[in-house]
């Protein structure tokens, strides 16, 4: 968020917070009043467009002005730049954070994109955290060709548009584009936030490889 933004948004709270002081308000109501005012204006952007919103639009205004973060940088890439440009900042991730789950699962994507299927499922493997360790698992076996591997685990995938995510992969190796077309808006229709962002441009693409 721009500065002179911030500036006026807790200029205007500490403007109320003494004018509420002045009218007796108990200190606890005005605590309250003030965090769902600052959470209004700073923070329910960044969680609604990371987890909440269907707004595409809204998702790609937010990773343009957060582009420069290494977790933005790639779904923001996915749908603007190229491969090397994608690459890079998958790179970016893994060498920032430090959570082995975080690198494990950009290292298996940034193999997927390096077309490096076997390195794929050896990092998705080492991801500690459910339901991503069985997603990308997933993912990475479907890419392989084992079919019936990945199918195997869309029972461990909680959220639909996982499960349609593999389905619509899956789908899209066996070139069968009908049911592609049907898990993959799918996927997109369950999904929200970052991850319908990345799945609708990713599904894109494959939709044009497959005519």
């Amino acid at each position: 968020m721009q500065l002179w933004k911030l500036t006026l948004i807790y200029l205007f709270a500490i403007i109320a917070c003494t004018f509420l002081l002045l009218m007796d308000i108990p200190k606890w109501q005005i605590f309250i009043l003030l965090f769902l005012y600052v959470f209004l204006f700073t923070m329910y952007p960044h969680f609604n467009a990371l987890l909440w919103t269907k707004n595409l639009k809204k998702v790609e205004r937010f990773l343009e002005a957060n582009k420069h973060r290494a977790l933005y940088a790639y779904p923001y890439a996915i749908a603007n730049q190229n491969t090397a440009e994608q690459k890079a900042a998958l790179h970016k991730i893994i060498t920032t954070y430090k959570q082995p789950y975080v690198k494990h699962n950009y290292a298996s994507i940034l193999a997927i994109l390096e077309n490096d299927y076997d390195q794929a499922l050896s990092e998705a493997k080492q991801i500690t955290k459910e339901p991503f360790q069985s997603y990308m698992i997933a993912h990475s076996e479907a890419y392989l060709g084992n079919f019936e591997k990945a199918e195997a685990l869309l029972t461990n995938l909680p959220e639909r548009w996982m499960s349609s995510s593999i389905e619509s992969l899956i789908s899209f190796k066996k070139q069968d584009e009908e049911n592609f077309e049907h898990h993959s808006i799918n996927a997109i229709k369950h999904a929200r936030g970052i991850q319908k962002y990345l799945l609708a441009h990713s599904f894109q693409e494959m939709k044009e490889k497959l005519k």
